[in-house]
């Protein structure tokens, strides 16, 4: 008699839950610059490098082509000890473009920070723009990207602005599950914030204000976090600055990022993003963690109790159905904003594979450790 009411349970929390996500993703509105529009704000974007070589040259060429004054903006490409060529790019790139470039290594007072937060907050703490943008070196941007942050910024006065960014795969059935899986996170997070609760967001592609990055000491309290440089600081912020949470929701504002080019790679990313989990301590957003991979247990564990004829495929059928129908309008709405490939097949694999991902990956967040750009850092 239990296993049908915990069913029940989860199928009915999580139709509460689909429409909560697509009402969220309704009410951030669409955002429109005005051609008319002059900005006034100062802008720093931070790049933290860590061998990246082969791949930061996209987004360099980006950066130099920003629709934006270049008396507003200023680069700072900071070297985090790299041991391929990156180095010697970024020395040419500062030099050649010393007007919007700025090369810069980790500080000593930063040294001890943990991941990308040694090199956000040594550029943080060299600079006086008003407005902070980050993004990762291995992305490409559109030439009005920076534009559209600042509008947004100037037009409501957000503290912290999440952006949307794309994954872009191989057209390869594993390539656009990885899409339709990343999309699902960069939608999850805007719907969020559309609510008012904000949970996620991705460091590719965000702006914070410098004032309110002091005000919230920056990462202090997570130091020692390798990842977690976008999530636990919206977070500081949610709660010194109620409502001074936004997504933009603006196709020029979308930030490209490639896919995992091997299995090995996934797994140590997903790892990295899984490990923060068990770090949150906003209380909502560790409770909607929890249920979401009770959920996807729940799945798995019902499917194989069928097997085993321990309870009827009905039930199987209704939990797994509820799923699929409301996870299929949401991506479908979401995927088409980014942009990204959506497939009827590609949609019927991921929601088959996504409990075990989710499963696999929320176990293993909690032991043992990850490789990332040749550092090894132990979860939990």
């Amino acid at each position: 008699m239990l296993l049908p009411i915990v069913i029940i349970f989860f199928v009915s929390t999580y139709i509460i839950f689909s429409i909560l996500l697509q009402k969220g993703w309704r009410s951030v509105k669409e955002t429109i610059v005005p051609d008319s529009f002059t900005p006034q704000t100062s802008v720093t974007i931070i790049v933290p490098v860590r061998n990246e070589e082969n791949s930061i040259g996209d987004l360099l060429k980006g950066l130099l082509n920003q629709n934006y004054p270049e008396s507003l903006m200023k680069v700072f490409l900071v070297d985090d000890q790299s041991t391929d060529g990156s180095t010697e790019i970024l020395r040419e790139w500062s030099m050649n473009y010393s007007s919007l470039f700025r090369y810069l290594e980790v500080s000593e007072r930063n040294k001890t920070l943990k991941g990308k937060k040694k090199a956000i907050a040594s550029a943080i703490d060299a600079t006086d723009s008003t407005l902070i943008l980050t993004t990762d070196s291995d992305c490409t941007i559109g030439k009005d990207w920076i534009r559209t942050f600042v509008y947004v910024y100037e037009q409501s006065n957000p503290v912290f602005i999440s952006g949307p960014v794309r994954m872009v795969a191989e057209k390869s059935l594993w390539g656009r599950f990885q899409e339709i899986e990343f999309a699902s996170l960069i939608g999850s997070g805007a719907s969020a914030i559309g609510l008012g609760s904000p949970l996620m967001c991705n460091g590719a592609n965000l702006a914070y204000t410098r004032e309110a990055y002091t005000s919230v000491h920056g990462f202090e309290g997570n130091e020692q976090i390798a990842s977690g440089d976008d999530e636990f600081l919206m977070h500081k912020m949610t709660i010194a600055f109620p409502g001074g949470i936004s997504f933009i929701k603006n196709k020029a504002a979308i930030v490209e990022t490639k896919a995992a080019i091997n299995l090995n790679e996934f797994i140590q990313q997903r790892k990295r993003w899984a490990g923060k989990w068990s770090h949150y301590t906003v209380v909502y957003v560790k409770l909607v963690a929890l249920w979401v991979f009770l959920f996807h247990f729940t799945l798995i564990a019902v499917l194989l109790l069928a097997f085993l004829n321990q309870v009827h495929w009905n039930w199987i059928i209704m939990l797994w159905l509820t799923k699929g129908i409301f996870d299929y309008f949401y991506l479908k709405s979401v995927t088409n904003f980014l942009s990204n490939d959506f497939k009827n097949d590609t949609f019927i694999v991921s929601v088959l594979i996504y409990p075990f991902y989710v499963v696999t990956f929320g176990v293993l967040s909690r032991f043992g450790k990850y490789d990332w750009k040749e550092r090894t850092e132990r979860l939990s």
